[in-house]
């Protein structure tokens, strides 16, 4: 699968890290896990592996209320996960899937979200690349630098 560009790569980790921080945010007693797993089956994120520049560089703010309209999602009540967690699997999740050129829904299936907040205690302290990189190779996707 092609990936978006590299110039895109930078803004597409943070953002993501900070939309799923938003919804938790915004949306109080929301199933933060499910909204993750729906954003990375969606449309929307689909948009950004294909390097639709538009949504590529959204803010959280602004790709979290695209999301909400263009893929009719409605938030659901349930597990909260408080702290940095939401963040940092968005991060992990967008650098995994440009450097393993996989699209979000491969991603999200070869990594599901529990088994990111489970994994979150022990992988936070690395450097991100780092850390993607260690799953990878467990994951026997090789090394990528």
């Amino acid at each position: 699968m092609d990936v978006f560009s590299e110039a895109y790569l930078e803004e597409v980790i943070e953002n993501q890290g900070k939309l799923f921080e938003y919804a938790e945010e915004h949306c109080p007693g929301i199933d933060v896990a499910d909204f993750i797993e729906a954003y990375m089956k969606s449309r929307t994120r689909a948009l950004i592996d294909e390097g639709q520049a538009y949504v590529s560089t959204m803010d959280a703010e602004s790709l979290f209320n695209y999301f909400l309209e263009n893929d009719k999602y409605e938030p659901k009540h349930g597990k909260v996960a408080k702290g940095f967690a939401p963040n940092w699997i968005g991060q992990f999740y967008a650098l995994f899937q440009w450097l393993y050129k996989m699209s979000s829904k491969e991603v999200v299936k070869l990594l599901p979200v529990e088994f990111m907040f489970e994994g979150y205690p022990g992988l936070h302290d690395l450097d991100l690349q780092v850390a993607v990189c260690k799953v990878g190779e467990q994951c026997g996707l090789g090394t990528q630098k």
